[in-house]
């Protein structure tokens, strides 16, 4: 009866310990989201924050849609991999606040000086068609089976644009050759695991013929060159 009961608080002891250590590498290993690299997001048109609806002038658009997709994000030190997200694709909505930060599952003190990410959806992605989260058809950036998601999508008014209304529409997206929209983007990083990742949509409208081109709704030619200016268009701070 003794040797029972000694056995039992013995157990009992094992599960109490083993219960301890769980919790302990649980504090360690899992970040709270104010420990987390957290990335916001900040669009701005000839130095200035842009938000949607803002009356358009004569050389100053009025987004009315801006909507896009950031994928495989990798921090890394020295060229070699610090962090690296899995599942890692990202719908920022310039209308929901709450998309437009970013929270990563890496400690704010993470060594890491450079940072990577592409604008649009790998190939993969594409050709695994419509998915859920951020990948569900329904947040309306999902085109055909054979087309694909759009990789940014930006509407509005412009008084350049000669169109009904001066009404401008780019659906940039594609994925099969020679229309492959997606772009990789490689940013020196500040110390901080707090940044802010600016797009500057300056040259975005600067180098558009208005005269010619001002709606794009499928991959083409000119999907990706538009793409390539969004791509060079990134900058990263602390915040």
């Amino acid at each position: 009866m003794n040797n029972i009961l000694a056995l039992l608080i013995l157990l009992e002891s094992v599960f109490s310990i083993e219960a301890l250590v769980k919790g302990a590498l649980n504090q360690v290993f899992t970040k709270s989201p104010e420990e987390r690299i957290t990335i916001h997001f900040q669009p701005i048109f000839k130095g200035k924050k842009i938000t949607l609806n803002e009356p358009s002038e004569k050389d100053i658009p009025s987004l009315q849609v801006m909507r896009f997709y950031l994928s495989n994000f990798v921090f890394l030190k020295n060229g070699a991999v610090a962090f690296e997200e899995k599942n890692s694709y990202h719908l920022l909505d310039l209308e929901d606040e709450n998309t437009l930060v970013l929270k990563f599952d890496a400690a704010q003190n993470l060594d890491f000086d450079h940072l990577k990410f592409n604008l649009g959806i790998d190939s993969l992605i594409h050709i695994s068609g419509a998915m859920g989260g951020d990948l569900d058809p329904t947040k309306g950036m999902f085109w055909t089976w054979q087309s694909g998601y759009v990789n940014f999508k930006l509407e509005g008014v412009f008084e350049k644009c000669p169109s009904r209304n001066h009404e401008f529409q780019f659906h940039l997206g594609g994925y099969l050759t020679p229309f492959q929209s997606v772009q990789r983007v490689s940013l020196s990083a500040p110390k901080g695991g707090n940044l802010q990742l600016q797009l500057d949509l300056t040259p975005f409208f600067d180098q558009i013929d208005w005269a010619k081109q001002y709606s794009i709704m499928s991959p083409s030619k000119e999907a990706v060159t538009l793409s390539k200016i969004l791509a060079n268009s990134f900058s990263v701070h602390a915040k």
